[in-house]
C-alpha cells in the first residue's frame, strides 16, 4: 500500500511591514525566561480577515494608524525542536488620538487582536480577537503611557496586562 498525505499550509502569521519608520523598544521588566518587546509602526492600518477555515490572521497595509505591537518571546530551550512559545498583541490607533479609554467589546475600535504561537496541541494556538478588559491610552508628541488589562476567553496567556510609558522618535 502507498499512502500519500499533503497539508495546506496556513496564511503567513507574521505579516511583513517596512521596518524603516519602526520604532522598537525592548522591554526590561518581562518574566522570567522571556524576552519582551513593544514596536510602534507608523503610517499603517491592521486589516483582520478569516481563511477559508474560520481562523483569523492579520495583514497590515499603508494607512493613516499607528499600530502598537506587544511582543512576549520564551527563550527556547536547548535542542528542542517544538519549544517555541511567542505571544503578540496587536491595536491600532489615530495619529490625533491623545486619549482612549476602552472596556470590553469596545477594545474592537482599535482592532484589538491577540495572537498565541507554540507548539500546542489543544487548538488554542493562532489570532483571537480581545473582547474583555480595559485599555486606558495617553499621547502626546513626545510619548505615548498605555495602561492594559485584558482576557482572551479559555485562550491560556501569559500577557494579561501591559503597562508601558513609551517616548517617542
Amino acid at each position: 500500500m502507498i499512502f500519500s498525505l499533503n497539508c495546506k499550509s496556513k496564511k503567513s502569521t507574521k505579516p511583513s511591514i517596512n521596518t524603516s519608520v519602526n520604532q522598537i523598544i525592548r522591554l526590561e521588566n518581562c518574566q522570567i525566561d522571556t524576552q519582551c518587546l513593544i514596536e510602534i509602526i507608523q503610517n499603517s492600518n491592521i486589516i483582520i480577515k478569516q481563511d477559508e477555515y474560520q481562523n483569523a490572521y492579520i495583514e497590515f497595509e499603508e494607512g493613516d494608524k499607528i499600530i502598537v505591537k506587544y511582543e512576549l518571546k520564551r527563550n527556547e530551550p536547548p535542542n528542542s525542536v517544538d519549544g517555541h512559545y511567542s505571544e503578540l498583541l496587536y491595536f491600532e490607533i489615530d495619529n490625533h488620538n491623545k486619549q482612549l479609554f476602552l472596556t470590553d467589546q469596545a477594545l474592537q475600535n482599535v482592532k484589538m487582536i491577540y495572537g498565541r504561537f507554540c507548539y500546542c496541541k489543544d487548538g488554542t494556538t493562532g489570532y483571537f480577537k480581545v473582547t474583555q478588559g480595559q485599555l486606558k491610552l495617553i499621547k502626546n508628541d513626545k510619548e505615548l503611557s498605555i495602561d492594559l488589562k485584558f482576557k482572551v476567553g479559555k485562550i491560556p496567556q501569559i500577557i494579561t496586562e501591559i503597562k508601558e510609558t513609551i517616548k517617542l522618535k
